[in-house]
């Protein structure tokens, strides 16, 4: 093997990068952290155990007691439901897809060899410096700060009488909160917001090694058939935040749920409105760390398209010589047989493709599995502002 090859073979390191943080590492010091993400559905059920399946024994209890009105309240907090058992083990799924991949794509800045070996060096100090941030304990330790001191600021600041039935308790409980309201606020809330800080955690680690490559010198290609002097590969890194795209989508529509099984109404342009500006903001969380390579882009693209229209300029002039203003010889008796005009015909399009780079390193084909995901939850709020029967007509109505 040589050096070359070397220096371009996997590393664990790379792969695993972003394989950490909150709560990934109480896991490891624990003894149950999976490397290879193959239980993640087994967690993602204790998830749902642990945050959701208490709260609801605990609905079922209030039924027993005779106290239907807590059952049905609970039943028809669409929040509780979306948040405890959908967004949280969304998020915890969402490690054995968008944790790998990821790696594999901080991995790709070697496998095709967009670092010379004058830029190697710097690359691997952005590597460890990322490694040092993902194990870093104090994250850990904020984030389950910060999520008990939400959590309490949350319980301390709204009352038990503005939440729904299932938070009240009668007699003299603790602040007029039912045993399923302390569960909810003291384990179920402080899960879900000790996930979500994971996340934004790994996803601010992504835009920070992003942006630290982008300073290095890297090897690009303005001609690159992709469009992007060969940092299109990027672009995936959004289809693969399809599951959070889709967590963000369900916390906001499942407010919007709520309010109408609570006996509101919603306009449905307002149902809109909230719709777009959700996927608004989920195409520009995860499309900005992106934007790192606007400036290395638009340096390549000011270089190579004046080289490469120089080069077009005097392959251009040489043929024009030959063909055009040349006397009439044996050797361009016949054009078609020349290979001269096919030549030309590749160089001009290879100088057109360096022409047409693009600023940022992103395809439509990447961000479309991103908003549907975000914009799917909205779908299935909407349909519940039609009638059954409606739907039914329209449907049959596309068959007979």
């Amino acid at each position: 093997m040589s050096a070359r090859s070397a220096e371009q073979a996997p590393t664990d390191q790379e792969l695993r990068l972003f394989d950490g943080g909150p709560p990934l590492r109480v896991l490891r010091l624990w003894g149950r952290f999976d490397p290879d993400h193959q239980h993640v559905l087994r967690r993602a059920l204790i998830v749902v155990g642990v945050g959701w399946l208490p709260l609801l024994l605990l609905a079922l209890l209030s039924l027993t007691a005779g106290r239907d009105d807590v059952w049905l309240a609970f039943l028809r907090d669409a929040s509780v439901h979306a948040r405890s058992l959908l967004v949280a083990p969304l998020l915890v799924l969402a490690e054995a897809v968008c944790i790998p991949r990821l790696g594999e794509l901080a991995h790709t800045f070697r496998e095709r060899e967009l670092l010379p070996a004058s830029a190697l060096p710097g690359y691997e100090r952005v590597v460890r410096s990322i490694q040092w941030l993902r194990d870093w304990w104090l994250i850990e330790a904020l984030a389950l700060v910060l999520a008990y001191a939400m959590a309490i600021l949350i319980v301390q600041t709204v009352p038990a009488s503005y939440l729904p039935n299932w938070h009240q308790a009668a007699g003299n409980a603790p602040m007029g909160r039912s045993l399923a309201s302390w569960w909810h606020a003291l384990v179920s809330l402080p899960l879900l917001l000790i996930l979500m800080l994971g996340w934004c955690w790994r996803v601010l680690l992504w835009a920070l090694f992003l942006w630290r490559v982008s300073r290095l010198d890297l090897q690009l290609v303005a001609a690159h058939p992709e469009g992007a002097a060969g940092l299109m590969f990027l672009s995936h890194s959004l289809s693969s935040f399809a599951l959070l795209g889709a967590a963000i989508g369900i916390i906001v529509a499942a407010t919007e749920l709520g309010h109408l099984l609570a006996g509101g109404t919603i306009a449905p342009e307002l149902l809109g409105r909230v719709a777009l500006g959700t996927v608004a903001f989920a195409l520009v969380v995860f499309v900005a760390p992106l934007l790192s390579f606007c400036t290395p882009l638009l340096r390549t693209w000011r270089h190579d398209v004046q080289a490469y229209g120089a080069l077009a300029q005097r392959v251009g002039v040489s043929l024009e010589d030959r063909w055009m203003r040349a006397p009439p010889s044996p050797e361009t008796a016949d054009p078609l047989s020349s290979p001269d005009f096919s030549a030309v015909t590749d160089l001009f399009q290879t100088v057109e493709k360096a022409y047409g780079l693009r600023m940022v390193p992103v395809e439509l084909r990447s961000l479309l599995p991103l908003a549907v995901a975000t914009a799917l939850p909205f779908g299935v709020v909407a349909l519940t502002l039609v009638p059954f029967d409606k739907v039914l007509e329209k449907v049959l109505g596309m068959f007979l």
